[in-house]
């Protein structure tokens, strides 16, 4: 079982490193500084096996994708930037815009076995040049040697949930959830593939829900044992929860527990609304923004939320994509780059972070 922390319920909510650091950061005037860039994403090919996982939903009578709706579906990734290539960016960044993190998320799953030697890398290289890496993963691929490398080097971990809709309180009291061959057999029981072959059905990848919880508890659980903690108050973990119709169903119930469980485990709670606004009439959306408001910690909207922005996509950071190309927010598809940070002059690049810092909305993708 993975130990819970001896805190009173009042000092449940741990802030993640990276946002106090931001906060410190703040105080200091260096996200507001024009000459500087704080955060350097640096997504990488859209490569995720999670697209193809299937769940079956009773209210759909189907199988359906486990991350449906997803942001980054249909993505194509056909150019990445070379070993040597990331290395330029990592050494730009930090000795001319005074860069203290490198972000690798917005692109499928960065320990994709295509992609995890180059998330590795930018890591410990990051870390050569004072940068504290802050990785977003959904619980794929995420072995020993993995986990033990990214506490090694304080790496701030996002969970995303959104995919993982199986996930409740349960997760942290071990419970056991239904393996791929065990959601298999159910589906058969109730007659859900009455007339499906067992060939067929072996093409379809249904998502192994306890193999995905136990990538997740054996990456918490590394952190914990780790000699290399944060300082009091705040855990180098977090969980991102998106809000739906079934949540305002349940008046809040599972991600109420959800939330109160990561918060006694040390970890670090946030809640978005969906990227599909369009979807939604408007009185739902409010809903759901308050919703999503009032089960995140500190009430933040976004883990780097500082200045009433997201320091990552609005805020003091640049993205350079997986192919070079300058964004403004790592979920912004790539088409809308600004041309390839490599290629451009000094001076271009200056331009271009300029034109960046002048936006002011908190979100430049939910709002």
């Amino acid at each position: 079982m993975i130990a819970t922390p001896a805190h009173q319920h009042h000092q449940l909510e741990h802030k993640l490193e990276i946002t106090k650091r931001l906060e410190d950061l703040a105080q200091e005037g260096m996200l507001r500084d024009p000459l500087k860039v704080v955060i350097l994403n640096l997504p990488d090919a859209n490569y995720c096996e999670k697209r193809a996982e299937r769940v079956y939903s009773a209210q759909e009578d189907a199988r359906i994708q486990s991350c449906r709706g997803c942001v980054h579906n249909g993505l194509k990734s056909p150019e990445r930037m070379a070993p040597e290539e990331i290395d330029a960016v990592i050494d730009t960044f930090a000795h001319q815009y005074g860069t203290r993190f490198v972000t690798i998320n917005g692109r499928g799953d960065p320990f994709h076995p295509s992609l995890r030697e180059a998330t590795l890398h930018k890591i410990c290289y990051g870390a050569e040049h004072g940068m504290t890496a802050y990785i977003f993963t959904a619980g794929d691929h995420l072995d020993e040697e993995t986990c033990q490398t990214l506490a090694r080097h304080g790496a701030n971990i996002m969970i995303s949930l959104y995919g993982n809709r199986f996930l409740d309180a349960g997760f942290f009291e071990e419970k056991h959830y239904r393996t791929a061959d065990e959601v298999k057999t159910a589906l058969r029981v109730q007659g859900v593939l009455h007339g499906v072959s067992d060939t067929v059905l072996a093409k379809v990848k249904i998502q192994d829900e306890q193999g995905i919880a136990e990538n997740l508890r054996r990456l918490i659980s590394t952190y914990q044992q780790s000699e290399h903690q944060p300082e009091p108050g705040t855990t180098r973990i977090g969980m991102n929860y998106v809000v739906t119709e079934s949540d305002l169903g349940d008046q809040g119930a599972k991600v109420r527990a959800l939330k109160h469980s990561a918060n006694e485990h040390g970890i670090y709670f946030v809640c978005n609304v969906p990227f599909e606004r369009e979807r939604y009439d408007p009185v739902t959306w409010m809903r759901l923004k308050t919703m999503a408001e009032q089960y995140s910690d500190f009430g933040k909207s976004h883990s780097t939320t500082v200045d009433g922005q997201c320091q990552m996509g609005a805020g003091s950071g640049v993205t350079v994509d997986f192919n070079g190309a300058m964004l403004r927010c790592p979920y912004m598809p790539t088409s809308e780059g600004k041309g390839k940070f490599l290629d451009l002059t000094p001076a271009e690049r200056d331009i271009c972070i300029a034109k960046f810092r002048e936006e002011t909305r908190a979100c430049v993708m939910r709002d």
